[in-house]
């Protein structure tokens, strides 16, 4: 039988030393087993125009259990005012989702 009740999590933050500290403060407090953290081009509707930026995104891995206090740790340590905070349903191998359980408990 199949695993359930874990996510897949996508965090916006600005820069790289704001995606870093978003990463290590849920690592910290060990709401996730592990996260990546990439950069790109991205375009965005902001305040009535749109605004051309370098963006980066943090995908973590976490259990259901962990997504409301996911989401007050990064409002709490994010500097945007709108930070993008997107959860998906996670399925996953067997190792990966043990992992996950040993990770976080």
């Amino acid at each position: 039988m199949a695993k359930s009740g874990y996510l897949r999590v996508l965090i916006s933050a600005e820069n790289s030393a704001q995606a870093n500290t978003i990463l290590d403060a849920l690592l910290g407090k060990k709401l996730v087993a592990g996260g990546m953290i990439t950069k790109g081009p991205a375009k965005v509707w902001w305040k009535g125009e749109i605004v051309e930026m370098e963006y980066y995104n943090i995908s973590v891995l976490t259990k259901e259990m962990h997504r409301k206090a996911v989401i007050a740790q990064v409002k709490q340590v994010s500097v945007e005012e709108v930070p993008m905070i997107a959860l998906f349903p996670l399925e996953g191998n067997k190792e990966l989702l043990d992992w996950i359980d040993v990770s976080i408990r």
